[in-house]
């Protein structure tokens, strides 16, 4: 079974079987789904979890090993006429934790063309759940920052007070934040290294996808309330 890293699923291909024939299917982009609940591993309280991730993510690049992420679970939906976006049934978290992982080490450590091929991949990473958080995917993706990246963010004219209501995007700058204090350990660069954390993918199309799985999925661990089942 073949491994992916992150760019693999913004702008590469996945392969799939259909009727016990190996087909790569090219994808362009992640699409957290609306059912999905929000980003969470940055969130106030987590800080353990938070750690631990980060903990094994910056050990690995600092050792140049490989990482296995285990298995991201989805369905691929065409968007337009050759172009596909994967849709995260389990492995949201780890997804978007590594989209602000490239975010964060790009923007230090890539410059000119590269760092604008980076940009242009990122910015196929959205949210569906809020359109504050699918908003703020966006405005993410084009922008850098010299020091202090969450504050550089939180203090940007387009970042409005609605943004601080939204825990996905608050989520975010947290998990930016603790991202920063992990990697100004390093003094050397290591974002050729980003692309041995990896996954395995595991289409799901044909599984008769329904909302009643989602909702089991995500259900896991933390019981959904009666609203968010509703």
């Amino acid at each position: 079974m073949n491994k992916y890293n992150l760019l693999d699923l913004l702008d590469g291909e996945v392969n799939v079987l259909e009727n016990d024939v190996l087909k790569a299917i090219s994808v362009n982009g992640i699409e957290i789904p609306i059912i999905q609940r929000d980003y969470a591993q940055g969130r106030t309280g987590e800080e353990v979890i938070r750690e631990r991730f980060l903990d094994s993510l910056f050990t690995a690049l600092s050792e140049d090993v490989e990482l296995e992420l285990d298995f991201v679970y989805g369905s691929i939906k065409e968007i337009a006429f050759g172009n596909n976006v994967f849709l995260p049934l389990d492995g949201q978290q780890r997804l978007t934790t590594l989209f602000l992982l490239y975010w964060y080490i790009g923007n230090r450590e890539l410059q000119g063309e590269e760092l604008e091929q980076l940009r242009r991949q990122l910015v196929k990473f959205s949210y569906s759940t809020r359109s504050t958080a699918r908003t703020f995917c966006g405005k993410l993706s084009k922008i850098g920052f010299k020091t202090l990246p969450a504050e550089t963010i939180t203090k940007s004219f387009w970042f409005h007070r609605i943004y601080e209501k939204d825990p996905t995007v608050m989520s975010m700058v947290n998990m930016i934040r603790a991202i920063d204090k992990h990697y100004n350990k390093f003094d050397y660069p290591v974002f050729n290294r980003l692309s041995r954390l990896c996954f395995y993918v595991l289409p799901l199309d044909g599984f008769n996808l329904t909302d009643e799985l989602y909702i089991k999925m995500n259900a896991r661990g933390k019981q959904l309330t009666g609203f968010e089942n509703f």
